[in-house]
């Protein structure tokens, strides 16, 4: 027996009517919840591969950015070395 029910009022014709639109609308409920859960975990594994491809092109920029100061840092010191290499040349002059 469903709480806050008692023996008089499932005799009245309205408690079947009412408790049995209840219940449909309970398990309409249900259905929307479970297609709202599945449309959340496809959105859940959507948003998880777009993130491992995020991730993933990250990981090349900071690799190519890494790449790209080392070979900054041995241009700017092979351009210290032909700078200091000039003034020698123009000092012995």
């Amino acid at each position: 027996m469903c709480l806050g029910t008692t023996k008089e009022s499932l005799y009245r014709p309205s408690y079947f009517t009412t408790h049995h639109l209840q219940r449909k609308g309970v398990m309409g409920r249900k259905d929307s919840r479970n297609k709202t859960r599945v449309l959340f975990v496809m959105l859940k594994r959507k948003m998880a591969m777009k993130n491992l491809k995020l991730y993933m092109q990250n990981q090349c920029m900071i690799e190519e950015n890494a790449k790209l100061r080392r070979k900054a840092l041995l241009l700017h010191q092979e351009n210290q070395i032909l700078s200091s290499q000039l003034q020698n040349v123009k000092n012995s002059q």
